[in-house]
């Protein structure tokens, strides 16, 4: 309506000047025509922006667009993750994936390969509804694909979530750091020692001033859908529990602020060997490798599987220290020989971590976090720093020497493992680490190989991953 009005002055003011030209309009008239013209411009502009502004301030609900429906409008935008967000943030959507690639070196001794794996490549989607129910769903592309993540949080206070679905169980910090902040190639203890991925529900919440998060919760005890479509083996259920405490953490300037405790524990029992906790053996350090593997089958019987664990973490500016003790105890292993057995594995492992470029870590209830740098690594250009880290490990993993006496186990009762590390964080999407692994066993050795297995004292590996997020 506006527009036209406009043209319609124009217009007139256009046929005036014709009819004043015929007689003989001067230059000053023509001067005041044009300026007039240009007011009008500028009052027509001044109404625009107006509207403008009074469509951006009203709801951002839009009725009858969408088959008669009203709709919200989503706004998409990118910050270090791809997000749909409406504008009140009430429902937002990340979309997101990862890609690890690793080239690994053996020392000369070894059955595995020199080899360039495609380590981790996934998509991964995380939202929230109503700002109280969260959400996650992802999905493993490489080796043989499945489901890792597929699970919902609600959110009912700070103090109070139910989450249910598949995830990681509430168990070790190591494990679960997420793999785009692992702090070595691979962790320092594995499955049984780590509970993986599994299917169930738990209670969490922080309190005391977020101070101390506890978790409980009640989980298959056979691994993910992967391992166990039919979703369980038999009734019996592993119980977890565990309390994250930083008691310093809202004490500006002590020096203890950084200290982070941590107590877990987990009872339950099993009928048979789990195909994942099990009969996949241990491996840790160095993944091609097995510290021992399982000899017994599905004629075995289990009267129990119990984990425990005690962790101590600190954090003081850019020097991290951490230290997990983890043990998992079997009860009445009953063999078709007659012979019964009880057993465990443990794992210490303690490392240090110190940022040369002054960047600092994070920790909680939910794994390490690596930090952005402080000034990006252009490649393109070859300027700014990234982050450099360097990093140091020792982990002693013991296994009782009955299991491998009655034939239950086979490999190192022993194991000692050294590694050094050096990351070198670009930007917050783009992180490689480069490690030197060391393993020492005794006994039988370490299993090395897939095709030739060869047993071995000693273990030396290279690795190099590029980590790759998006």
């Amino acid at each position: 309506m506006k527009n036209g009005i406009f043209a319609f002055i124009v217009i007139a003011l256009l046929t005036f000047q014709g009819v004043s030209s015929a007689g003989d309009i001067t230059q000053d008239r023509l001067r005041a025509l044009e300026d007039r013209i240009q007011a009008l411009e500028k009052e027509l502009q001044q109404v625009k922006n107006e509207a403008q502004q009074a469509k951006v301030e009203v709801q951002p609900v839009v009725k009858d667009t969408f088959q008669g429906k009203k709709v919200t409008p989503v706004y998409a935008f990118w910050k270090n993750d791809f997000y749909l967000s409406t504008p009140d943030e009430n429902f937002w959507m990340k979309i997101r994936g990862n890609l690890h690639v690793d080239y690994k070196f053996y020392g000369g001794n070894s059955g595995n390969p020199t080899e360039f794996d495609v380590r981790r490549a996934r998509f991964d989607f995380q939202g929230m509804w109503y700002k109280c129910i969260y959400f996650r769903v992802q999905e493993e592309m490489a080796d043989s694909p499945y489901l890792r993540n597929a699970w919902v949080d609600y959110k009912y206070r700070d103090w109070l979530h139910l989450r249910a679905g598949q995830m990681k169980p509430p168990f070790s910090t190591s494990w679960w750091t997420t793999d785009n902040n692992v702090n070595f190639l691979e962790r320092g203890a594995n499955t049984p020692l780590y509970p993986y991925f599994d299917r169930g529900a738990w209670l969490w919440g922080e309190t005391f001033g977020k101070t101390l998060t506890w978790n409980i919760g009640a989980f298959t005890g056979t691994g993910p859908e992967k391992d166990e479509q039919r979703g369980d083996i038999d009734d019996h259920k592993d119980y977890f529990a565990r309390l994250f405490y930083t008691p310093f953490k809202n004490q500006e300037g002590s020096v203890l602020q950084g200290l982070h405790l941590c107590l877990e524990g987990v009872i339950g029992k099993q009928s048979v060997p789990t195909k994942r906790f099990e009969k996949k053996g241990f491996g840790a350090a160095v993944r091609d490798d097995k510290y021992w593997t399982w000899q017994v089958g599905d004629d075995a019987e289990i009267g129990s599987r119990n984990r425990w664990g005690v962790e101590l973490h600190y954090i003081g500016g850019p020097f991290s220290l951490s230290t997990e003790y983890l043990v998992t105890k079997w009860n009445d292993i009953d063999l078709p020989n007659g012979v019964s057995e009880d057993g465990k594995v443990s794992s210490w492992s303690t490392w240090v971590s110190y940022f040369l470029t002054g960047e600092h870590k994070r920790v909680g209830n939910f794994g390490w976090k690596t930090p952005t740098p402080r000034t990006n690594f252009d490649f393109v250009h070859l300027k700014g720093t990234g982050a450099w880290e360097v990093l140091a490990r020792y982990t002693y993993t013991g296994t009782d020497d009955s299991l491998f006496d009655s034939g239950i186990l086979l490999g190192a009762s022993d194991v000692n493992e050294y590694t050094l590390g050096l990351c070198w964080t670009w930007n917050p999407m783009v992180r490689w680490q480069m490690n030197y692994v060391h393993l020492h066993g005794n006994r039988d050795g370490i299993r090395t190989g897939d095709k030739d297995k060869i047993w071995v004292s000693n273990e030396d590996m290279l690795g190099l991953r590029m980590i790759f997020k998006f």
